[in-house]
């Protein structure tokens, strides 16, 4: 007697030979068309199933094209401000390529109309305390600097070298409180002697004093001032500065400031002074 499990068996082998049956049947019934009825079945099951999948990729496609874009936007920008970054590096540099170039062309001007011996030294440290002003240069005594030498901007005296080393010197400039240099004011040949000061509210911390001129000399604003070569260190006719106050001062000596022509603040390069051959004024005729 068969069991239950024989009999599913049975069941579910006639059911699989009838499905069989039916797909061979549909396989070779026409459905129009020349496509059998089970193609198209199947094509209306699985169109559906086709379509999302096609627009989930198309959706993925997309979304990878445009990270792909972005990705590219990215990379241009990136490499677009890299450029403009050392572009604008360059060309920093050439102008101050070209700002050094002005600066040494003014200085070689100096040399070569100067009737002096003088050496090109750089400025590496300042120091600009209100009672002490002082440059440090990269020349020293091996470049034949010594104590007292004048130094010079093209545009005017700086001060004069206090301290030497091998390779460094340090200069006491104009504007320190104990500098000084005899003077002459250059249209009325009055003498006196220039130095510096702790503060001028009136004229500014940067000028520098006239001092000694008598009251009545003859001495007025815009009169240049220039080195009388009576102190025994800067040659004489090495411009100063310009008269921009002349005040009544004490009963004896007029109270008058100098602007100075040297840039203080500016200063990169400088000549420094090893000997005078001679004064860099133009003699005056004797009569």
């Amino acid at each position: 007697m068969p069991t239950v499990a024989t009999a599913r068996r049975s069941r579910l082998l006639l059911v699989a030979l009838a499905l069989a049956h039916l797909v061979a049947i549909s396989h070779q019934v026409d459905g129009g068309g020349g496509v059998s009825l089970l193609h198209r079945g199947l094509l209306t099951l699985l169109t559906p199933v086709q379509r999302g999948v096609g627009a989930v990729a198309g959706v993925a496609t997309e979304l990878w094209r445009g990270w792909g874009f972005h990705r590219e936007t990215y990379e241009q920008n990136r490499r677009l401000k890299a450029r403009v970054r050392q572009l604008e590096a360059e060309a920093v540099a050439a102008a101050e390529s070209a700002r050094e170039a002005e600066r040494l062309r003014e200085l070689l001007a100096l040399r070569r109309s100067a009737p002096l011996e003088t050496v090109a030294a750089r400025v590496v440290a300042r120091d600009g305390m209100p009672w002490f002003r002082s440059l440090t240069l990269d020349r020293g005594e091996t470049d034949g600097i010594t104590l007292d030498a004048p130094v010079l901007s093209p545009t005017g005296v700086v001060g004069r070298v206090f301290a030497t080393g091998p390779r460094a010197a340090r200069v006491q400039v104009l504007l320190d409180r104990d500098a000084a240099a005899g003077v002459l004011v250059e249209r009325s040949r009055v003498p006196g002697v220039v130095s510096g000061q702790v503060s001028a509210p009136e004229a500014g911390a940067e000028d520098l004093l006239l001092k000694y001129v008598p009251e009545r000399a003859d001495v007025v604003v815009g009169d240049l001032v220039v080195t009388s070569g009576l102190d025994g260190i800067y040659p004489k006719g090495l411009m100063v500065g310009r008269v921009r106050f002349v005040g009544e001062g004490t009963s004896l000596f007029r109270d008058i400031r100098v602007e100075p022509s040297a840039r203080f603040d500016r200063l990169e390069e400088v000549v420094v002074v090893r000997h005078a051959r001679e004064s860099l004024e133009t003699p005056r005729s004797v009569e």
